[in-house]
């Protein structure tokens, strides 16, 4: 162990004088970028590392080069995060153009890699309800990466997971900086339970409150809507739309006679050889008419009746009288409620 971190030791020290040679080509031609830069070396030498770190990741963020993923690689390692030192070597593999960078990107790619320490979050079928999501450092996990081993960086995880409806779940686990594997399972969540509100007793020393349940008054049954009134108002009204149809049947005859008479004879003036015939079938139109007249006026009258007895001959509601005994510490008493 003390040999491979010898080793390792004396490869970032390679790399640092290799890159010092090198930093003009390194600096970033952005102005803000190349503040960042100088900021980060500058962070790294008074051994600041978190800070230089922080500095050369920005200074990549607004320029994206080959030789500030490098040292940031660099600056990861020496800071003991190992996945993060190899994420950025890896990433200055696919912009870096100069031989001699890609060479040093690679060898270190290589000796880091078998070192790399993996993290499993492992969602069963039976955990997957709906809407869960599943956080690690309280950073949402894409659900592509459940069940993988994912190379991260050591440290201490805090394990997270949540759906509608059901209890939340966390948990914490330890990795350690180099090859390391660890898995967790994410448990099934149980829903949660309605709240149940546990009834409070009496107060100490004191008898609680005697109540005796009403009974209301056997006012047998709620009273039917067809009264007396109804019934013969319902009845009036059969025969008032009886009267209003048997009119409109006369009504109907008085105009078919009225065109016979008119067709023997068309023109009063003018003598008619069939006139008697013509005036007797005239005088039963006016008989059938006035008939269905009276027999209008009669339906309609009986129709008027008979909604003026259906809306005023309704159940009466009857009033109704509960009494209930309260018996309590103290007193007695009764309760009495009337309802209209």
């Amino acid at each position: 162990m003390v040999r491979k971190t010898t080793v390792r030791a004396a490869s970032i020290a390679a790399i640092s004088a290799w890159l010092a040679l090198s930093t003009g080509a390194a600096v970033a031609q952005n102005s803000d970028a190349e503040a960042l830069f100088n900021e980060a070396e500058r962070l790294e030498a008074a051994g600041q590392l978190p800070e230089a770190c922080d500095a050369f990741e920005a200074s990549n963020r607004i320029e994206p080069r080959a030789g500030t993923l490098v040292r940031l690689g660099q600056c990861r390692e020496k800071q003991g995060r190992i996945v993060s030192a190899w994420t950025a070597y890896k990433d200055a593999l696919t912009r870096v153009k100069d031989p001699k960078k890609k060479k040093v990107a690679e060898a270190r790619v290589k000796e880091l890699e078998p070192t790399l320490s993996f993290l499993t979050i492992s969602v069963p079928d039976e955990s997957r309800v709906d809407g869960l999501v599943v956080k690690r450092n309280d950073v949402v996990l894409d659900p592509a990466l459940w069940n993988r081993a994912v190379p991260v960086d050591g440290g201490s995880y805090t394990i997270a997971g949540s759906a509608p409806g059901h209890e939340a779940w966390q948990t914490t686990v330890e990795v350690a900086t180099t090859g390391d594997k660890v898995a967790i399972e994410v448990p099934k969540f149980p829903e949660i339970k309605s709240l149940v509100t546990t009834p409070t007793g009496p107060e100490p020393g004191r008898k609680p409150e005697q109540v005796v349940p009403e009974v209301p008054p056997d006012d047998g049954g709620s009273p039917s809507m067809f009264t007396g009134k109804r019934k013969l108002a319902l009845g009036l009204g059969v025969v008032g739309l009886a009267a209003i149809g048997g009119g409109a049947v006369l009504g109907m005859q008085a105009s078919s006679l009225e065109d016979d008479a008119f067709a023997l004879c068309p023109d009063p003036a003018v003598p008619c050889s069939d006139a008697a015939e013509a005036q007797d079938l005239s005088d039963q139109a006016a008989d059938r008419a006035l008939f269905a007249n009276i027999a209008y006026g009669v339906g309609g009258a009986a129709i008027v009746g008979a909604a003026v007895l259906w809306f005023t001959g309704g159940p009466a509601k009857p009033s109704r009288v509960a009494v209930a005994p309260r018996l309590a510490p103290g007193y007695s008493g009764v309760t009495v409620r009337v309802g209209f």
